[in-house]
This record gives structure tokens, C-alpha cells and sequence, in this order.
């Protein structure tokens, strides 16, 4: 199976922008002292939505459900979804490398409970980067890194907004500071960029066979998706609505692989 969607050369520039702006961002806004007066800022803010929308929008950066989306996108942009799994080892390596050797306190270790709005599970420590948004930013980078039909001005604009939403969610759950969120973004565009990289050196996406390895590997981690919790019981049906359908997707491109040639 080959894809249409050829990736287009990009400036290393453009590449690298985004990743430094965000990160430059991260650390002014923590060396400002800003960090909790913008959180209880924005977490105040993002209150008056419904919890369920926030619960849904921080779920669908989790990693099973991250999988799923990833299932999603495989007949139509292969390359950014073997671009994001090559990118998965280095977001392992930095964000949970940050996370242990930093071990930043989150805002349920710091503000009392009744002065911020939390939804879903409690966590305490680990805080910086966000895992959540470093996920999403990793899928969307690698989608406009690698998918020429994706840097259109309206994918382009959806996906980065999807983005924003994740990375304000993990404030609006009370899981996050705001420099947690933006150096989750930085981390994982660099990790896409790291993926891009990888899959321009070993395009091992234009091979049937790989291209069956990742189909059966979207089964499992959709299916995983829809048995196991979220954590954040708001969010229980969308999850299994989403891996029913990275499920049926995954199998689609399974059965066309498995179809013979004309």
C-alpha cells in the first residue's frame, strides 16, 4: 500500500520554530512566578464548561487512546503514523527523564482542594513536563511534518486547535501548571520531528508487511481502549467509541493488505 499524500520537503526553520517558541514560553512563564496565578487563572476559566468535555478532550491525549487516533490515520497517512511511533522511544526517554529527574510537585500537592476545580483521578508529583500534551503535540507534528493534505490551512488549524484543547484540559482538570503543558508541547514536536527523520531514513511505512505489523498493533491497542478505564468516568464512552473505531479502521486496512493484488 502506498499513500498520495507524499511528504513534501520542509524548511528546518519552520521545523524548529515551534518547539523553541514553546519552550521559550515554558521557561518564562515558570521563571516569572507566573505559573500559579495563570493556573488558577485558567482553571477558573475553564470551569464554567462541562467537566464531561474536558474529561473527553484530556483523554484523547492518553496513550491507548492516542493509539487509537493513530489506528485512525493509517490508510490515509502511514508515514506519520510510523513517523509517531519512531518517535515514541525518544518521548519515553525525554518527558519521562524529565518527569523522574525533576519530580515537580503537581497543583493538587500545592493549592488546597476547595481553591481549584479538579476532575478525575488525583495525582501528586511527576508534574513537568505534560505526558498527556507531549502525546498529542508527538501525533500532530507528525501528521503536519510528514502529510502535505494536513498543512492546509484547515487541517492544519484543526489539528494545532486539538492541540491547545489538550494542553488546556490538562489545566482545566487541575493535573497541570501552565509550564507543564507548554514544555509537553515542546517535548513532543521534537519527538515528531525526531520520528520525521527516522521514517524519511527507513521509509519501513511503504512496506506491506510493516504496514500489517502497525494494522495488527491498532487492533490490539484500540481494543485495548475500549475494555480498559480512563480514569475519568465522564469520558468512558467516548474512549470505546473512539477505539471501536480505530478497531474498525486498523481492520479495514488489515483486509485491504491481505486482499490480492489486481
Amino acid at each position: 500500500m502506498t499513500s498520495s499524500l507524499a511528504p513534501a520537503p520542509l524548511s528546518p526553520g519552520w521545523c524548529i520554530a515551534p518547539p523553541l517558541a514553546l519552550g521559550l514560553a515554558a521557561a518564562g512563564l515558570m521563571a516569572s512566578g507566573a505559573n500559579v496565578p495563570v493556573f488558577i487563572a485558567l482553571n477558573q476559566w475553564t470551569s464554567a464548561l462541562p467537566d464531561g468535555l474536558w474529561a473527553t478532550v484530556t483523554d484523547t491525549a492518553s496513550v491507548l487512546s492516542a493509539g487509537a487516533v493513530l489506528a485512525l490515520c493509517l490508510h490515509r497517512a502511514p508515514q506519520a503514523v510510523m513517523a509517531a511511533v519512531m518517535a515514541w522511544p525518544a518521548g519515553i526517554v525525554l518527558v519521562r527523564g524529565l518527569k523522574a529527574l525533576i519530580d515537580a510537585p503537581r497543583p493538587q500537592d500545592l493549592i488546597p482542594a476547595g481553591d481549584f476545580h479538579q476532575i478525575g483521578v488525583t495525582l501528586s508529583g511527576y508534574s513537568f513536563p505534560s505526558g498527556h500534551t507531549a502525546t498529542a503535540f508527538t501525533v500532530l507534528a507528525a501528521l503536519l511534518l510528514t502529510t502535505p493534505a494536513c498543512r492546509r490551512a484547515w487541517p492544519a488549524t484543526l489539528l494545532l486547535a486539538a492541540g491547545v484543547l489538550v494542553a488546556l484540559s490538562r489545566i482545566a482538570v487541575g493535573a497541570h501548571w501552565p509550564g507543564d503543558v507548554l514544555a509537553g508541547a515542546a517535548a513532543g514536536w521534537l519527538c515528531a520531528l525526531i520520528g520525521m527523520r527516522l521514517s524519511h531514513h527507513w521509509p519501513l511505512w511503504r512496506s506491506r508487511r510493516v504496514l500489517g505489523v502497525l494494522a495488527v498493533a491498532g487492533i490490539v491497542v484500540s481494543l485495548a481502549r475500549v475494555f480498559f478505564e480512563t480514569g475519568y468516568p465522564q469520558a468512558q464512552l467516548w474512549s470505546s467509541a473512539l477505539g471501536l473505531t480505530g478497531l474498525l479502521a486498523a481492520g479495514v486496512v488489515l483486509k485491504t493488505l491481505w486482499s490480492p493484488r489486481p
